[in-house]
């Protein structure tokens, strides 16, 4: 299996959770499964959440 960029983080991996496309590593996975609005870094992982949708909503 070929090693790709995690869409989040940048780490290599092999495999991962694809969404539309694009990895997101399991560290990453993780993370958005525990993520909430009150964390500090809630938006930046929003942001990164929109990237994806905006590049399929451009795919279809």
């Amino acid at each position: 299996m070929d090693k790709v960029s995690c869409f989040f983080c940048g780490q290599l991996i092999c495999g991962g959770l694809r969404i539309h496309g694009e990895v997101i590593c399991p560290a990453c996975e993780g993370r958005l499964a525990r993520l909430g609005v009150e964390d500090e870094d809630y938006q930046q992982w929003l942001g990164c959440l929109r990237a994806i949708w905006t590049k399929w909503l451009k795919e279809t």
